[in-house]
């Protein structure tokens, strides 16, 4: 598990393609109760990370 912080993913609509169901059910579970984190699985944080990134390099070319 990795604990990552709500509002720079909640809170960024852009990133939402590419947040993994788990880990926007728990980013949301999160924001409404108030925290400021959110534990996810390590493996979907990496792959929502490595997709953003993905999507930002197609954008360059």
């Amino acid at each position: 598990m990795i604990e990552i912080n709500v509002d720079k993913y909640y809170s960024n609509r852009a990133y939402y393609p590419f947040i993994p169901g788990s880990v926007f059910d728990a980013l949301e579970k999160a924001y409404l109760s108030g925290k400021e984190t959110a534990l996810v699985q390590k493996c979907d944080y990496e792959t929502m990370v490595s997709n953003i990134n993905a999507s930002l390099c197609r954008e360059q070319l």
